[in-house]
């Protein structure tokens, strides 16, 4: 069999699903076997990312995404991609950990919203309060020559909402909210939006618009292709 993409998923649920949907959706075939084996890890008992960042007295994540990173090199994977933004607060000892390359979601997409706006584009960075608070995207935007702004104190309020009271819950989307966070994140110096949560990334593609935002999640779906050996689709639909 060929060598086979390796995802850790659960973080959360329904982005990993959507994350294979993207996959699927932008790889170029022609037959059921021209898609890319996936091996995919869906534990979504692993702690909750944010939680640790913010109170290190709360459980690690970083134990049981490591045993998922060893499980999927034993299972001969060829690159390993992990659709959660926040989780990447561990990215060094992930990588550590991996005889195969890790794709780094948030270096992957700062240098992708580089190549599409000019140096000093101010970025709005959504996302959850581990990964604004941990600077991630700041510094992956500053090796760039991008500029990083973050939320309002009442945005972060409106996105956590859709990201844990919603997308996490299993609830109804709330159209109106989601569409209002870009609004007022582009009404407030920003040039574009980074979508930098994959919860949030759900919204992003059930909700049509016409904001300049940038997916992570999109831009990993599309980078595991061709670290994959595959080849991109040109043609694949939003959503």
């Amino acid at each position: 069999m060929k060598p086979a993409v390796g995802v850790i998923g659960g973080m959360g649920p329904d982005a990993a699903i959507l994350f294979l949907h993207r996959v699927t959706a932008k790889t170029a075939v022609s037959t059921d076997q021209d898609h890319l084996d996936i091996e995919l890890l869906q534990h979504c008992s692993i702690p909750d990312r944010t939680a640790y960042i913010l109170d290190h007295s709360q459980p690690s994540p970083l134990p049981p995404i490591l045993d998922d990173i060893r499980e999927l090199n034993r299972r001969g994977v060829r690159v390993i991609s992990i659709p959660c933004n926040t989780a990447h607060f561990f990215y060094d000892e992930i990588a550590a950990a991996s005889d195969v390359p890790v794709l780094n979601m948030i270096t992957l997409t700062a240098e992708r919203i580089a190549a599409t706006h000019p140096a000093g584009t101010r970025v709005g960075v959504l996302g959850t309060r581990g990964t604004v608070s941990s600077g991630l995207y700041q510094q992956a935007f500053e090796r760039v020559g991008l500029v990083a702004v973050n939320p309002t104190e009442q945005v972060q309020v409106d996105v956590d909402a859709v990201i844990f009271d919603q997308v996490k819950a299993n609830r109804p989307l709330d159209r109106e909210l989601y569409l209002s966070i870009l609004r007022r994140t582009l009404a407030e110096h920003a040039d574009v939006a980074v979508i930098g949560c994959t919860e949030l990334s759900v919204p992003e593609h059930q909700f049509a618009h016409d904001f300049d935002s940038v997916d992570a999640l999109e831009v990993l779906a599309e980078e595991t292709i061709l670290q994959a050996g595959a080849q991109l689709r040109t043609d694949a639909p939003r959503a």
